[in-house]
């Protein structure tokens, strides 16, 4: 009989390395096996800690999408409360999709999780999930079956930012450990867990590829194996994503959230996947709400950009405009509905997944929307010909409006605006995402 896995407290405080250096930590627990082997693992973890330990709370989410969800919810709540940890039920409300449910589960998930660890923390916080070695092979078999390229073939990375919940990464500790092990911990504990219905359910992807796991190992196609293949590509992706750092820094210019500027002769000048990564980088910078290229429109966009020196096409959400002597990647106007906002004092929102405003202090409700031709104009007026502003671009800018004064326009100067938020009586803040801040 094979022994059951019994961590030492070595073996957590390796497992949850990349945890240390945040403050708060939020658990999500569904209830199956690995999340409750996650559960009392990090309930061990956290007690080793001690007092410079993080804040850590556990969240199960209510999907809605069958009976009994609400009571695997209420038992992970008793569970962590007897763990001594706080615990809090997220519910996804409205209607449901009749396709794609899977995914949009997922995504209505990690939006609950981005939400509840921004109210629950203050400073770095981590949401912490139970994907383990068996969810990475499973990822890397599905990403090989669409052709995917090296970002994909790298499968789950153990940490990323989750967009676009500012300050928030999700961590995923259990990546090397498979869920026998994390099974087997539990039963040797007397530990309870429940078995969600869905993991039987052939229309899913994952489950077709569990149920072909004994053919799959027999091909030599185990998760450790494959595994180690994610591994191992995660360090050529390190590679490229270094490379790509460079050419940014040589080639491209953000100028200030409103278009980016590639350098065509240096960007001509790298290897294809060099520029076929900072293509990718750039067009999420601008494509705001608008799903990502795919890697093949992406690479096709390389090739006209190789072929031909003059370029205008869309992709991405973006306009792509391109000369013998620059690439120009904007907001494409008319793409998605750029909705008024109004924020009052202490109110704040990423706009369109492309700028953070924050409105620190004002007597008044600032509205924010899209920056009009009136409002260019006024601008235009105002500022002369030191304003190089192409008007496709600025027309997808958030203008910030107190009553009918203009006070402030994303990636623009303060000084180029006609009334500037510089009474003591407002402070406004309007900054492009994807800047450093100084």
């Amino acid at each position: 009989m094979t022994e059951p896995w019994c961590p030492t407290d070595d073996d957590l405080a390796e497992i949850f390395s990349d945890l240390e250096g945040y403050r708060c930590v939020v658990l999500a627990v569904s209830g199956g096996s690995d999340s409750m082997a996650l559960l009392h693992l990090m309930a061990r973890w956290v007690s080793m800690q001690g007092p410079d330990g993080p804040r850590l709370c556990v969240a199960t989410i209510d999907h809605g999408l069958r009976p009994g969800a609400l009571d695997d919810a209420r038992m992970v709540v008793c569970e962590a409360e007897q763990l001594g940890l706080p615990a809090t039920v997220l519910c996804w409300i409205g209607a449901k999709p009749a396709q794609g449910v899977q995914e949009r589960a997922r995504q209505a998930r990690y939006d609950l999780l981005g939400q509840h660890a921004i109210a629950w923390g203050g400073g770095p916080c981590a949401v912490v999930t139970a994907h383990t070695q068996n969810d990475q092979a499973e990822t890397l078999l599905m990403r090989l079956a669409r052709g995917s390229g090296p970002d994909g073939l790298q499968g789950m990375r153990p940490v990323r930012a989750l967009v676009p919940f500012r300050g928030v990464d999700l961590v995923r500790p259990l990546l090397g450990v498979s869920r026998a092990q994390l099974r087997s911990y539990l039963a040797a504990r007397g530990c309870r867990w429940v078995e969600d219905p869905s993991n039987d359910d052939l229309r899913f992807e994952r489950v077709r590829l569990r149920a072909a796991a004994d053919t799959l190992e027999g091909l030599g196609l185990t998760p450790q194996m494959l595994a180690l293949a994610a591994k191992r590509q995660r360090r050529v992706v390190e590679a490229l994503e270094a490379a790509t750092d460079h050419l940014a820094a040589a080639a491209l210019d953000l100028h200030g959230g409103i278009f980016a500027g590639i350098d065509a002769a240096l960007f001509e000048a790298q290897p294809l996947d060099t520029r076929l990564r900072l293509l990718q980088r750039v067009l999420g910078m601008f494509g705001g709400q608008s799903p990502p290229a795919e890697l093949t429109q992406v690479e096709h966009l390389a090739g006209l950009l190789a072929r031909d020196g003059a370029v205008r096409t869309t992709l991405g959400g973006c306009e792509v405009r391109a000369c013998r002597t620059e690439i120009r990647i904007y907001r494409e106007r008319g793409r998605a509905v750029l909705a008024p906002i109004e924020l009052a004092a202490g109110e704040g929102v990423t706009w369109d997944n492309r700028f953070v405003i924050r409105v620190v202090q004002a007597p008044c409700p600032i509205s924010v929307r899209a920056f009009d031709p009136a409002a260019i104009a006024l601008v235009r007026r105002h500022v002369g010909p030191r304003l190089r502003l192409p008007s496709r671009a600025a027309a997808t800018l958030p203008a910030l409006w107190s009553g009918d004064s203009l006070i402030a326009v994303g990636g623009l100067p303060a000084e180029f605006v006609p009334h500037p938020t510089a009474g003591r009586d407002t402070n406004i803040e309007a900054r492009f995402v994807f800047l450093p801040e100084v």
